[in-house]
């Protein structure tokens, strides 16, 4: 660190947070943010006090390599902040003698007493019927809330002062009966309680939303079988942020899907929740193998703010399209007007299905509950939807997957009356399930689960499962936000890989049309097809990727084994990485010794088995 204060590099409190109680934030918001206390006892921001936040270096690494998808700038996400391990996580207990944290009895934090205390202080911020107290023990009872589209909140815009109330958000992070938490895991949950909740007065709660596997076990209505599961199945330090459930309750739920496996229904204990904690407008569902290096905060709120400012006109098109910013030199507006284009001549050529415009019932008598067009697709000129929160908010694109080879891609139950995959144990995907109707359903799929839902979206998930119908996981949402109309926007965040990719042959690869404009990654070539999936495997996001886990390791300072590199290949890329990262730090390239990588905000996953002793391939 003498090295670094030598010139005159030094991390500072990393703060992208509103400028709370200023004379305009009053003329916008109810009620004043009122500061929170850390697990130290201490309030943040008291007397100007940051000690205790992540910190960043306030300049990128000359040398590190632009995202090779997505942007940064597009989002406006900070590219000129980096983080080290110690700056990031030494506040949550990352053990590093240098800072105070080391004093810190983390099995006391308390931190859902942290975040309610919190959110008391600041309710006159939120809308009253967001200021119900959160009951933790889970309940099979199915509310019936007086609002369950979420519409007071959309039309709580201003009160006759021009105020508003702040809206809510939940965080689920998914982990199960069996986890094993190591010190990162937790350290990353604490940053995020933090970053997301703590330092903004409530906006944001974080919950484990825990899945207990013995379907059987009472733990709505047994006390001792609840308290006991609690306590053999989370860490102390976080039993009171987390919220157990078992598919048993699912199956009560939507007796008439006919399969409730977490596998294949991985929302529907996001809609359990909606309904038994309706106070919150939002949940993004967030898993424990995702990191976010940078402040969480930061990162949902320009994924929401993006989100929101997106036209519905050619969403549901334009969403299935990578941006490659090399192919545009990084300029999005070029890219939207080229797959505007692209599209719009498609359609007239008759080369594709006119674009999407409101719903698109998969039939007659299923009735649409997302609003109608306000005007025809050709008298609007990309103004609807603009301003409108999003429904659902995904980190990869959203395409259909109909002509494609995806493997996944007939697993629907009941759209068909009693037609629906079965699991056996000589075929347990069910592979070759398909059925002559399929083709003409109205569908879209994602790949990986951390997204952003409105409680309308989990609402209307919600009655499609009550009707028995459902979709393989990742196919269920974008779906139903198809048929029904509501707003759901393809995010792109940035993205690195492990090597560089010619732009042309990105574009080749992944944003593959078999020769149909606009047809991107929708055909017989798409890349998600299982025998060209491998060419995701250097992402810094896929769940089949393997750089994640390798750039994290890294980072942390321990070791790793690359994929897909001979030997001498490995050692170059790591000393190349190292030579980028180090000139940041002042550092020489050949300083191992105390060498910390600098890394920007950067979303990876899959980052599985994080301790130092693990396999580092």
């Amino acid at each position: 660190m003498q090295e670094l204060q030598h010139n005159g590099i030094n991390p500072e409190p990393y703060l992208p947070y509103p400028e709370y109680n200023t004379e305009l934030w009053k003329e916008k918001w109810h009620g004043d943010y009122v500061p929170c206390q850390g697990p130290r006892g201490e309030t943040y921001g008291e007397g100007g006090s940051y000690e205790f936040v992540v910190r960043g270096y306030r300049s990128a690494a000359e040398k590190f390599p632009p995202e090779t998808l997505g942007s940064a700038k597009v989002l406006n996400l900070d590219r000129d902040t980096c983080f080290d391990r110690q700056s990031r996580y030494a506040p949550y207990g990352l053990n590093d003698n240098s800072h105070k944290s080391k004093h810190v009895n983390w099995e006391t934090a308390h931190w859902g007493g942290l975040q309610e205390v919190c959110f008391e202080k600041n309710e006159k911020r939120y809308a009253p019927e967001a200021r119900t107290p959160i009951v933790l023990r889970p309940s099979k009872h199915m509310k019936q809330s007086p609002d369950p589209l979420g519409e007071d909140h959309r039309r709580r815009k201003s009160d006759k002062d021009g105020k508003q109330y702040k809206s809510r958000t939940a965080i689920l992070i998914r982990t199960w009966e069996g986890y094993e938490y190591k010190e990162n895991d937790i350290q990353a949950i604490r940053a995020l309680v933090t970053e997301t909740s703590l330092l903004t007065g409530g906006e944001y709660q974080v919950f484990l939303l825990v899945n207990i596997k013995q379907r059987e076990a009472n733990i709505y209505e047994d006390e001792k079988v609840y308290k006991d599961l609690l306590k053999r199945t989370v860490p102390k330090e976080l039993r009171d942020i987390a919220i157990l459930w078992t598919e048993r309750v699912l199956e009560e739920w939507y007796p008439h899907v006919g399969d409730w496996q977490v596998y294949w229904m991985q929302f529907m204990p996001l809609q359990w929740f909606s309904k038994q904690h309706p106070e919150f407008d939002y949940v993004w569902n967030w898993e424990t193998d995702a990191r976010y290096i940078g402040n969480h905060y930061h990162f949902f709120e320009q994924i929401a703010r993006f989100s929101k400012q997106m036209p519905r006109k050619h969403l549901w098109e334009r969403n299935s399209r990578f941006f490659f910013p090399d192919s545009w030199d990084g300029d999005y507006d070029a890219f939207l007007q080229n797959t505007d284009e692209q599209i719009s001549n498609a359609s007239a050529m008759g080369l594709i299905d006119e674009p999407v415009w409101g719903p698109k019932p998969y039939a007659p008598f299923q009735y649409p509950l997302g609003p109608l067009p306000p005007t025809t697709a050709e008298e609007d000129n990309f103004k609807w939807g603009v301003g409108e929160e999003a429904d659902l908010i995904t980190l990869q694109p959203m395409w259909d997957p109909a002509e494609t080879e995806w493997s996944y891609r007939n697993h629907i139950w009941n759209f068909i009356p009693e037609v629906r995959p079965h699991f056996t144990p000589d075929n347990g995907n069910a592979d070759g399930f398909d059925h002559p109707g399929f083709p003409t359903i109205p569908r879209r799929v994602f790949i990986n689960t951390v997204v952003r839902f409105s409680k309308r979206m989990l609402h209307v998930m919600h009655l499609e499962n009550l009707q028995g119908r459902a979709m393989q996981a990742e196919m269920w949402p974008a779906t139903v936000a198809l048929q029904h109309g509501l707003k759901a926007v393809y995010a792109p965040h940035p993205i690195w890989t492990d090597r560089k990719w010619p732009a042309w042959y990105a574009e080749a690869v992944f944003n593959a049309d078999d020769g149909i404009p606009s047809r991107w990654s929708q055909q017989l070539d798409s890349p998600y097809n299982h025998d060209r999936e491998a060419n995701f495997g250097g992402f810094s996001w896929y769940y089949r990727s393997v750089f994640p886990h390798v750039l994290y390791r890294r980072w942390l300072g321990w070791k790793a084994k690359d994929w897909g590199w001979d030997a001498d290949e490995a050692k170059q890329t790591e000393a190349d990485m190292k030579s980028a990262l180090a000139v940041k730090l002042g550092r020489d390239a050949d300083e191992t010794d105390d060498f910390r990588m600098c890394l920007p905000g950067m979303l990876l996953h899959p980052v599985k088995n994080v301790y130092e002793g693990a396999d580092g391939g």
